[in-house]
């Protein structure tokens, strides 16, 4: 390891470590605390390629990636504290007062714009922060900026609700399949809902009657309080209720998980909802793992690592193997 990338490892780390360290102090004292700021472009690894790779939104998870991908590309991340008003809104389901996707994506895209200059770029989002990756390609080529691609690591292009998720699958079973595969598939399909259903009602059973505090995260907003995930899952949802998909004429990458998440269907959804959305194209990478297995436990890692660093030489014209199972869609 040189120096520039121990370097780059230690920056990321620390910024990580700030949103660690101000949960923990938060649980101790249960008030919001002033934390250091954190630089809104971290660098993950140093590379030499003319092409560098952005993830939006750094954890633990993208750190680690990162650390695994093979080559010679620059990978950074774009990690911006929210502001505390978002916080509040969404505390008290205000969601007039939260903010839409293009929103919340633009104080990300002035961040990578002012970092990457004229360079063309790579963007990655992970989960939600695919859509986020998505938007901001829109918002960074509305500035005049270059996207080369948008990587998709198992991110739907709408965000999971299991009722709808039931609901097209069942009208797909019942206009499609034969009365024995309908019957069977609708068990299917009921028993999976249940489940779903249940795992919400637990959740809003435990905040209501037992008190329990929904599960904190290391994101912190400006005044430095840490968001519980409850709180940013209904950000996220409430981001895309009124966002319009619209094509974009770039290619797109989707690496996908074996999903436990998907709803019974005779004909899922390969694409993960991203279908006739790249102009230039849209590739699927079928990965092994689950959608957090794949990022962080061996060998499902290492395997997304080398099927990114493989499509990320194709993009710098780096003739590149793989083994990755691919399927690409117009």
């Amino acid at each position: 390891m040189t120096a520039s990338q121990h370097t780059s490892s230690d920056e990321a780390r620390a910024a990580v470590w700030t949103g660690i360290i101000g949960t923990a102090k938060h649980l101790g004292k249960r008030r919001p605390l002033s934390t250091p700021p954190r630089p809104t472009v971290v660098q993950l690894r140093a590379g030499t390629s003319d092409l560098p790779v952005y993830f939006i939104g750094v954890g633990l998870f993208e750190v680690h990636l990162a650390e695994l991908i093979p080559g010679e590309h620059s990978i950074y991340a774009v990690e911006i504290s929210w502001p505390s008003e978002w916080h509040d809104a969404a505390t008290n389901n205000d969601l007039d007062a939260c903010p839409t996707l293009e929103e919340m994506v633009a104080p990300y895209v002035a961040a990578l714009s002012a970092h990457v200059g004229n360079k063309p770029c790579v963007l990655v989002g992970y989960s939600f922060h695919g859509s986020m990756a998505f938007e901001a390609a829109h918002q960074m080529r509305e500035l005049g900026g270059k996207v080369e691609a948008v990587l998709l690591l198992d991110a739907p292009a709408e965000y999971p609700v299991w009722y709808k998720s039931a609901w097209q699958s069942l009208r797909q079973v019942w206009t499609r399949a034969s009365t024995t595969a309908r019957l069977k598939t609708t068990f299917a399909i009921g028993r999976w809902s249940f489940f779903e259903a249940g795992k919400v009602v637990k959740h809003s059973l435990l905040e209501m009657m037992m008190h329990v505090p929904g599960k904190l995260t290391t994101k912190l907003d400006t005044s430095g309080q840490p968001m519980q995930w409850h709180t940013i899952e209904r950000l996220y949802a409430n981001s895309l209720r009124s966002y319009r998909l619209r094509r974009l004429d770039i290619r797109g990458v989707v690496f996908r998980a074996d999903r436990a998440e998907d709803c019974p269907s005779p004909m899922p959804d390969r694409s993960l909802g991203w279908s006739n959305l790249f102009g230039k194209g849209l590739e699927i990478v079928q990965m092994s793992g689950g959608h957090e297995t794949m990022m962080r436990e061996s060998p499902h890692d290492l395997r997304l690592a080398c099927e990114m660093s493989s499509v990320l030489d194709r993009s710098s014209g780096k003739p590149a193997q793989t083994n990755g199972a691919k399927h690409a869609t117009p």
